[in-house]
């Protein structure tokens, strides 16, 4: 009688440890799952930022009265524009990148220090695919440093983005 209890129990062991382990590759999985998801709405949500900033800075040039002074010079003008009687905010605010999840952005500046565009500094590479979202096809590039948002008034202007 004392045999049969203890195989029993060593079977007991076996079938707990396998159920152990298939939770667990189960839930490594849906890490995986988790954070491509998530790696994709960065990308999204890069777009909609991306675009936020070229309607802002094209806003910006649209309410310039001085030819001299188009462009911003830095992106807080863009939050706060003090270049008329009435202060215009082009964005509510300056957008965290979501790539980096730091608020510091490349700029795309023309020869006189005026800010036509921004681009992402992460060196981290794309998903392979044509479009993110509707209207933005993935450029050419290795990193989400390639994706240029640039004001459309600016595009003629930039002879190579730097």
């Amino acid at each position: 009688m004392k045999c049969r209890a203890t195989a029993s129990r060593g079977f007991t062991y076996l079938g707990a440890m396998f159920i152990v382990s298939v939770l667990a590759m189960t839930s490594a999985m849906a890490g995986v799952v988790w954070s491509t998801v998530q790696r994709r709405d960065n990308e999204r949500e890069l777009v909609f930022v991306g675009r936020q900033f070229q309607s802002a800075i094209e806003s910006f040039r649209q309410r310039s009265t001085a030819p001299a002074r188009l462009y911003p010079r830095e992106l807080i003008e863009l939050v706060r524009d003090d270049r008329s009687i009435v202060p215009q905010r082009h964005l509510r605010r300056i957008y965290i990148d979501p790539m980096t999840g730091d608020s510091q952005w490349g700029l795309i500046q023309l020869p006189d220090g005026g800010i036509v565009g921004v681009y992402s500094l992460s060196q981290r590479e794309p998903f392979q695919r044509a479009f993110v979202t509707a209207n933005f096809a993935v450029p050419a590039g290795k990193s989400y440093r390639d994706w240029r948002f640039i004001a459309p008034s600016a595009v003629g202007l930039l002879a190579e983005p730097s």
